[in-house]
């Protein structure tokens, strides 16, 4: 959801690229792959979830007293549980999935296709048509309708550091679908 989001943001205005390996103009890899403030609560979310896990179900081991308080030399194996411990993972587990179906239901910045990770989609989106490909290293890009070539009806889905990038309009053919889904 996180990476369907960032990359509508692609459609809604000129932003830098994040890589790997960042040049002047560009922004770093997440940790983890996501925005930090995403990351860090989740972590944390999920650590206190599996403390409280611990506590909920565990292995006992009973030595058995007589009615005075002297050992007997007996020891028994249980299984032992906490209720509070239970109602508080059932109601964390609840919460965190109630939270996923509220993010899954935020509209994305712009109407952008969703590539989702398809290698084959997002290097058709980063083709710099019309542009020097190292010349456009380090600016801000969008996503939309370009024209691959100027003052003709060929136009293209890809990202672009051009400030004339359009909103794709439905219906229009654009670059790259033929008859044969080519």
């Amino acid at each position: 959801m996180l990476a369907g989001h960032e990359w509508s943001l692609f459609g809604h205005h000129h932003r830098t690229l994040r890589v790997t390996s960042p040049r002047p103009g560009q922004h770093s890899t997440y940790w983890l792959q996501i925005p930090y403030t995403y990351a860090i609560p989740l972590m944390t979310f999920s650590g206190l979830l599996s403390w409280l896990t611990s506590q909920s179900i565990f292995l006992a081991r009973i030595e058995i007293s007589d009615p005075l308080g002297k050992p007997t030399g007996t020891m028994t194996n249980a299984v032992g549980y906490s209720c509070i411990a239970i109602i508080f993972v059932l109601v964390l587990g609840i919460l965190a999935l109630m939270a996923a179906a509220g993010m899954g239901c935020r509209p994305f910045a712009a109407e952008i296709t969703a590539v989702g990770s398809c290698s084959a989609a997002i290097s058709a989106a980063c083709h710099a048509w019309g542009e020097d490909s190292e010349g456009i290293v380090g600016k801000k890009v969008r996503w939309g309708d370009v024209e691959i070539v100027p003052k003709s009806r060929v136009r293209h889905l890809a990202l672009s550091s051009r400030e004339e990038v359009r909103k794709p309009i439905f219906g229009v053919a654009y670059a790259g679908i033929g008859r044969e889904g080519g």
